[in-house]
């Protein structure tokens, strides 16, 4: 699409005083009236025209100027459409993905900018829970997109594994030491965490002991720099499970106490540059927001001398520039943590370090349920593993529906192990999809009813989809190979109807459905983009027959559409961390 997108622009930009760029195109309102759409508003004061009559105005100078083979132009209202002909579409796309298969839409490697994510970041010695997901999906998202579009991207997981919550668990350890077994689980240690916190409501002594378990940490205590990396050990496993099921991979595991030896050097550093100052016995820096406004100071080091998280997120700041130079570092994290990194942000500022605008903070939303935020400090949250469980009894619960049902045939039925490996793979799918296709900043109403449905805008209905192209190819009888290799002449002859033009037309958007998910950081355009696609799959599916056993070239000609279509619904699968079953 690109191509066409710069042969319009070219054709427009003599009759407009404008700096126009190929994004100011857009998919017209109704797609059955052209593929690109440029809209006369912004025209319209600075020509005293209404854009109506500017329309009219630019589609006949456009079309003058434009290939009649490869363009149609027209106005509508107060857009000029542009429709692409067949030949067009074949030629720059559907050849295209059957030539490069996953490769489609891929720019070449580190031709854009280097780019740093951090995302996930899950506290050691408490379960994932489920508010964790939209972190960590966000950012995987992201990072595989933004690899397969020439981005140099780095991962990385900040663990919370530092903190003054080690020195209380380390006091839990001891004081129910008689009731744990010797193997402990991340079972046990949420259990001790839970009950640590309950008897300090009556035990306010607690509170000050974990204090100075958490000095000695810091300060390299063996003994408890035994138990915390005994802590570290056991959630790492566990975690480890949760990202293998989710597709999900880091280049760097580097938790808040990889930062540990920095701290007292940086903290130094401030007070020299006069930068940090006492506040009621902490040290604090004050700082602004990025428009200017004053913002609660940035405390930095507590009234008891231990650090605190944004001391170890200012330290993290700086090696990572230091070592990465990155042209952007996003933090996907919680919208609650918005004021902390403004703080942040500002401490950066305040330090001079000129780059600190190529920082930004993705903040997500929470998961509803009943309208409960739940607290891991009262043992009162929801894990991602009793949501998991959620979709996958109601997943399989649908798949066994939908085997034993009359309209199934014998010769189609799958068997029972066949089925919970696919309930499993939808469940997630469903779950990854109803995440990732709300905007991320916006908080996600779970209803798992609406959620494991093979129905409407879910990740079922995609997953269907694609296994249904895989079923057409393997019932045609020919291998991929030779459906990607028929000639362009054959196709030029045989694809004509509006639906193949109109399928061909959402594929060629693809590319421009990533770029525009970096640009917006929000991987919901990705998934609108695939829904889009699914549609236009099925209403070609539904009129235009595939398989003509009359017609070997139709066949061939529409069978490399469903290809075409498998590959790149596929793709976006792959880039969204959704599973692909090979059977429904």
């Amino acid at each position: 699409m690109e191509k066409f997108r710069n042969s319009i622009i070219q054709a427009l930009s003599p009759w407009v005083d404008l700096d126009l760029k190929p994004t100011d195109l857009e998919t017209p309102p109704d797609r059955n009236r052209g593929d690109l759409a440029f809209p006369c508003f912004k025209l319209s004061k600075k020509w005293g025209k209404a854009p109506q009559a500017i329309a009219l105005e630019l589609a006949e100078k456009a079309s003058s100027s434009l290939n009649p083979e490869e363009f149609q132009v027209e106005a509508a209202g107060p857009y000029v459409n542009f429709r692409i002909r067949t030949k067009g579409f074949i030629e720059e796309t559907l050849i295209g993905v059957l030539k490069n298969g996953l490769q489609y839409g891929a720019a070449p490697k580190e031709s854009r900018e280097r780019w740093v994510l951090e995302f996930s970041s899950p506290n050691v010695a408490k379960p994932f829970q489920i508010y964790h997901l939209r972190t960590t999906i966000v950012g995987a998202a992201l990072s595989r997109i933004a690899r397969h579009r020439g981005h140099t991207v780095t991962t990385i997981n900040h663990l919370g594994d530092w903190g003054t919550q080690y020195g209380k668990l380390a006091i839990a350890l001891k004081r129910y030491a008689k009731d744990l077994p010797e193997e402990l689980t991340l079972k046990h240690l949420v259990d001790i965490y839970v009950r640590i916190h309950k008897d300090m409501e009556s035990d306010p002594s607690i509170e000050k002991a974990g204090q100075e378990a958490f000095k000695r940490l810091e300060a390299g205590d063996p003994e408890m720099r035994a138990i915390w990396r005994k802590c570290v050990e056991i959630s790492l496993r566990e975690f480890e499970k949760t990202y293998a099921r989710y597709q999900v991979t880091f280049d760097h595991f580097w938790g808040e106490s990889h930062y540990e030896d920095q701290l007292k050097p940086l903290l130094a550093n401030l007070k020299q540059q006069g930068i940090l100052v006492e506040d009621q016995g902490a040290q604090v820096v004050r700082v602004t927001s990025r428009d200017g406004k004053e913002i609660p100071p940035c405390i930095l080091e507590k009234s008891d001398g231990a650090s605190i998280y944004a001391t170890r997120d200012v330290a993290a700041a700086l090696y990572r520039y230091e070592k990465f130079h990155f042209d952007r570092m996003s933090y996907v994290v919680g919208k609650e943590q918005k004021l902390h990194f403004e703080q942040v942000f500002g401490v950066l500022r305040a330090m001079g370090a000129d780059w600190e605008p190529k920082c930004e903070h993705i903040a997500t939303g929470l998961y509803r349920f009943k309208d409960a935020k739940m607290s891991t400090r009262k043992g009162n949250f929801i894990t991602l593993e009793e949501v998991n469980e959620l979709c996958f009894h109601k997943s399989l619960e649908l798949m066994n529906a939908r085997n034993a049902s009359e309209e199934t045939r014998p010769d189609t039925r799958l068997t029972a192990d066949e089925i919970t490996m696919i309930a499993d793979q939808v469940a997630i799918g469903a779950l990854v999809f109803a995440d990732l296709s709300t905007d991320p900043a916006k908080d996600l109403d779970f209803d798992v009813d609406r959620v494991i449905s093979f129905e409407g805008e879910t990740g079922p209905y995609l997953q269907y989809a694609h296994t249904r192209c895989l079923s057409i190819l393997r019932k045609s009888g020919l291998d991929e190979p030779v459906i990607s290799g028929v000639s362009g002449p054959a196709l030029l002859r045989n694809i004509k109807t509006p639906e193949e033009t109109r399928l061909m037309g959402t594929i060629a958007r693809f590319s421009e459905a990533l770029d525009r998910t970096l640009d917006q950081r929000k991987p919901s355009q990705l998934a609108t983009y695939l829904i889009d696609l699914t549609k236009d799959f099925g209403h070609f599916y539904r009129e235009c027959k595939v398989v003509n056993p009359d017609d070997p070239e139709l066949t061939l000609a529409r069978l490399s559409l469903v290809l075409a279509t498998k590959t790149v619904l596929g793709l976006g699968l792959d880039l969204l961390g959704i599973p692909k079953p090979q059977k429904m």
